[in-house]
């Protein structure tokens, strides 16, 4: 080997480590992070999904229900108390509302959604699903669909 070559050589020198050695990170780093902040990104994209979807399902059978039970106001009664169970519990939780009923069940429909209704059409709420009465006034059907649809739209 030419002796001139190896001359040209330099020593092997270790980096000066000086303030921070550690940045910038690895590739593996960034993704990591780039993982960790879209984690609650995603999940508030899919928790306004699911409320979205909520919403467009259940004004969708509050119409559906309003078509097939127009006629039968306590049917149609029960059906929309059921759905805004269903609803009520999506948004506020299983522990808060499944225990209501009656008077807690109506009071919690008002509190919640700001329901402007009269008593006796309100307790349709609430005594529907349980009542076996066949005579309610027919025009409470179109009066109860604008206290549940005004609901749904503040509480989804």
């Amino acid at each position: 080997m030419d002796p001139e070559i190896l001359a040209g050589l330099r020593d092997v020198h270790r980096p000066i480590l000086e303030g921070i050695y550690w940045w910038p990170p690895a590739i593996g780093w960034w993704f990591l992070l780039i993982i960790v902040l879209l984690i609650p990104v995603v999940m508030k994209v899919i928790h306004i999904y699911r409320i979205r979807s909520a919403k467009h399902y259940a004004l969708k059978e509050i119409s559906r229900y309003s078509i097939e039970y127009g006629s039968d106001p306590r049917r149609f009664a029960q059906e929309v108390s059921v759905l805004l169970r269903r609803i009520a519990i999506l948004k506020y939780g299983k522990e808060k509302v499944s225990s209501l009923s009656g008077v807690e069940w109506v009071s919690f429909l008002v509190k919640s959604g700001g329901l402007k209704i009269r008593r006796s059409l309100a307790m349709l709420f609430a005594m529907a699903p349980y009542s076996r009465l066949n005579k309610m006034p027919e025009d409470s059907v179109s009066e109860l669909k604008e206290a549940a649809v005004q609901w749904i739209r503040k509480n989804t």
